[in-house]
């Protein structure tokens, strides 16, 4: 007997989802003037600026007080558009870096975004001029250390990020500040400092208000770029606006343009500093590089620590994806051999679960090659520990072109 519909194809089940849309998650920490309507301290979550305006935070608050809190978040949604999801806080104006990433105010705002924050940025409101050595606040160069712990644990926590902190009131020339990728006995990976200003728009402040730096502008990059870019993509990130007359004229948190400081941008790019800058035969704004506070270490087995900011995102998507697809694996129970070691058949498909993760950021250009080696000598009857090790090679990216040119009279 058959059957009248000819053919009959049903659909299948859908597993869980592997499609990763938190990717562009952020978070906002500012030290601010009260805000009659949002209490300091407490996590709230939005998706644009309307959202931010039902709490009395406008350009007029901003405006008002001198301040920059509208500022960042407007910033921040230029660059990574309506509808992003940025987790909010704001602190007492008298709050500096370093007692934020000092307290447990950035640790409430982590816990409270059910694990999803993957960069977080850190801006301050000075009532106070900072102490100042070597060109930068001193509490600023105390903080990247302090926001290294933060981040290490958050990466305990299961909720790896990547901190941004304002590199305010810079007051030095290049060759005396600090170099960020050498500073004496800190490697903070997952840290990066923005110096970077729209200069244009801090000319309408006044006093300590003109010496900020748009950290709102990087993160709403960062949060735009997919893991594996460069924030400083020149295809992809024109941080420039003339319609909304944004970064017209790039400059520095010391409030002073490019151009005045022009044959000092190259020692702050060498020193891992972020800015905005514009190339000659490039129309627009692009951020300088994808820099952290660390140096650049290669081992001798060729293991690379996470020294910019796009192999920071990587290993952390990676992490997240790992344990997403091993967590349903844990207590499940397995045939040994007499010894209590997997068989070849559970070893080989326990390594196909982080292969597939590998396989599928691979067809995604978010990384070159990645595998998954489980070690066999395991033991599963009395430890009942995996042994497993990942490695991940990651995108190329093109920092500099170097070539030569003549003229000839026959080729």
């Amino acid at each position: 007997m058959s059957n009248l519909n000819g053919i009959t194809i049903q659909k299948g089940k859908l597993g869980a989802n592997r499609t990763n849309n938190k990717r562009s998650v952020s978070a906002l920490i500012i030290s601010s003037a009260i805000v009659a309507k949002l209490a300091y301290n407490t996590p709230i979550t939005i998706y644009s600026t309307d959202d931010l305006e039902q709490y009395g935070l406008t350009a007029e608050f901003d405006a008002v007080n001198n301040v920059h809190v509208y500022r960042h978040v407007s910033e921040f949604y230029r660059m990574a558009g309506a509808g992003t999801e940025l987790h909010l806080m704001l602190v007492s104006q008298t709050e500096t870096l370093k007692t934020i990433v000092e307290s447990e105010t950035a640790k409430t705002l982590l816990a409270s975004a059910d694990f999803e924050i993957r960069q977080l940025a850190i801006a301050v409101n000075p009532t106070e001029a900072p102490t100042v050595v070597k060109g930068l606040p001193e509490e600023l160069v105390e903080s990247i250390p302090l926001a290294q712990g933060l981040a290490d644990w958050a990466f305990k926590q299961n909720m790896p990020c990547h901190i941004f902190l304002e590199g305010y009131h810079l007051d030095g020339a290049s060759n005396i500040v600090e170099n960020l990728r050498e500073i004496e006995n800190v490697q903070a990976t997952k840290v990066s400092v923005v110096i970077g200003q729209d200069w244009k728009y801090a000319e309408t402040k006044t006093g300590l208000a003109q010496k900020f730096a748009d950290v709102g502008t990087v993160l709403g990059v960062c949060s735009a770029a997919s893991i594996e870019q460069n924030i400083g993509d020149n295809e992809a990130f024109d941080i420039n606006d003339s319609k909304k007359d944004a970064w017209m004229i790039p400059g520095l948190s010391s409030h002073k343009k490019n151009t005045e400081v022009y044959s000092q941008l190259q020692n702050f790019e060498d020193k891992g500093y972020i800015f905005g800058l514009s190339y000659s035969g490039l129309a627009g704004i692009r951020i300088n590089n994808d820099h952290v506070c660390a140096p650049v270490v290669v081992d001798q087995e060729g293991n690379m620590n996470e020294h910019t900011i796009a192999y920071g995102r990587i290993m952390d998507d990676a992490i997240r994806q790992l344990r997403s697809v091993y967590l349903p694996k844990i207590k499940r129970t397995y045939p040994v051999d007499e010894n209590g070691k997997l068989l070849s058949g559970s070893l080989v498909s326990l390594e196909g679960v982080g292969d597939k993760v590998f396989e599928d950021m691979i067809a995604s250009g978010e990384i070159s090659y990645g595998k998954t080696t489980i070690d066999s000598t395991s033991d599963l009857l009395v430890e009942k520990e995996l042994i497993v090790s990942f490695a991940i090679v990651p995108m190329g990216s093109i920092g500099e072109i170097k070539g030569t040119i003549n003229i000839k009279n026959n080729i």
